[in-house]
């Protein structure tokens, strides 16, 4: 199940994948089913219909035009509205009944942020104005019914806050640290594997797609991560992190925070235009924040606690959480992509100008809000981060 909200500037990318789709089809073992959704005023290509359209994709060999059979269509869809996604799943479950179910969602996505500016959690609808915010995307789950897979074809999901929505819903959660590029998944090169082996366990799929997207970004140089990771573990995830900041607000050792935050590889959060260094981005790597903590602590009786909780979070990040990863060149600033674990947070941005105040000021809802928060206090520590200038 492929939820495409093409109604904004990424139309003419959702056609595209569309079209790689066609290029293996459903079969006797695996029925590839989409919701794409359009607007006028982007591509006129393939017809330049608009609304929202269902197809059971079958295979052809036109690159250039989507032939699938349109089982229902829409000309009024609001695909920024969480319910539309419920409606999608429900109704795929019902007429293609399946032992097992991946659903991807496509579009623009900014993590966990849901801020009151034109970058939000994830689906944007340009026509409408609506976007599904972070709490939603396990809502969707919830009302229409787990998966063994939930994939983000989408920018920055892969994130503590975001993961902790979904884990209950969920076998397996891929997702992008960094920004995805304008192509998205590579889907005729992981669909096309699952087609050949239809059988393959869950975890081997989500490392298909995962494998698959890093060969594309190699041949194409160009810089993109992708991790897979069990939902199971987020909650031990949750766990190593709150253990982790409560130690290190009691040691209360800011040069090292201050080193950490200043060092740890970030994602393009805000943008080019308005963050040409990424000082301002707020996201980055959960395991390399705690071992750059770790390795700048000065001397102090607990320091070694510290030191053997950082590690021992960054292996639950290596062996337990995240089972396959994969990374393709650099970020925009030139950091190796490879150093990535697998898993974002929240993080204070290098550039200590921006207030804790007005950068949060812009988000929808309190941080607090959050399941991740709820369950670990991170906010109260990313305040303490906040004090080492």
């Amino acid at each position: 199940m492929v939820f495409i909200n093409g109604k904004n500037d990424l139309e003419m990318a959702g056609l595209y994948n569309v079209n790689q789709m066609e290029k293996v089809g459903s079969s006797k073992k695996m029925n590839i089913v989409v919701e794409q959704g359009r607007i006028a005023g982007h591509t006129d290509l393939d017809g330049d219909w608009t609304g929202s359209r269902r197809m059971l994709i079958k295979k052809d060999k036109d690159e250039e035009r989507i032939t699938s059979p349109v089982l229902m269509e829409t000309k009024t869809v609001d695909m920024g509205d969480y319910k539309r996604a419920v409606d999608f799943v429900k109704w795929s479950k019902e007429n293609f009944p399946a032992k097992r179910y991946m659903l991807i969602v496509w579009n623009h996505g900014s993590g966990w942020m849901d801020p009151r500016s034109a970058q939000k959690g994830i689906s944007f609808d340009d026509e409408t104005g609506n976007y599904i915010r972070t709490p939603q995307i396990g809502q969707i789950l919830k009302e229409a019914g787990k998966v063994d897979i939930l994939a983000f074809d989408a920018c920055l999901m892969q994130m503590a806050e975001v993961a902790y929505e979904v884990k209950d819903y969920a076998e397996v959660i891929v997702g992008a640290e960094e920004t995805v590029p304008g192509l998205g998944f590579p889907y005729d090169m992981f669909l096309g594997a699952m087609a050949k082996k239809p059988d393959m366990s869950t975890e081997g799929t989500a490392a298909v797609v995962v494998e698959a997207f890093k060969m594309f970004y190699d041949a194409v140089k160009k810089g993109a991560n992708l991790s897979a990771i069990r939902a199971s573990k987020v909650a031990g995830l949750g766990g190593h992190m709150a253990g982790f900041a409560s130690l290190a607000k009691e040691i209360g050792d800011l040069e090292a925070l201050k080193a950490a935050r200043n060092g740890v590889i970030r994602y393009d959060a805000v943008g080019a235009g308005s963050d040409p260094q990424m000082t301002v981005s707020f996201y980055g790597d959960v395991a390399q924040f705690a071992k750059l903590t770790a390795d700048s602590l000065k001397e102090h009786p607990k320091a070694a606690e510290l030191k053997t909780r950082a590690a021992a979070l960054g292996e639950y990040i290596d062996k337990e959480l995240v089972i396959h990863k994969g990374a393709s060149g650099k970020n925009r600033v030139g950091r190796d992509l490879s150093e990535s674990s697998g898993i974002s947070v929240y993080i204070p941005p290098v550039e200590t100008r921006i207030t804790q105040e007005r950068l949060e000021g812009i988000f929808e809802a309190p941080y607090a809000d959050f399941a991740f928060d709820k369950a670990t206090k991170w906010h109260d520590f990313a305040t303490f981060v906040y004090g080492a200038k």
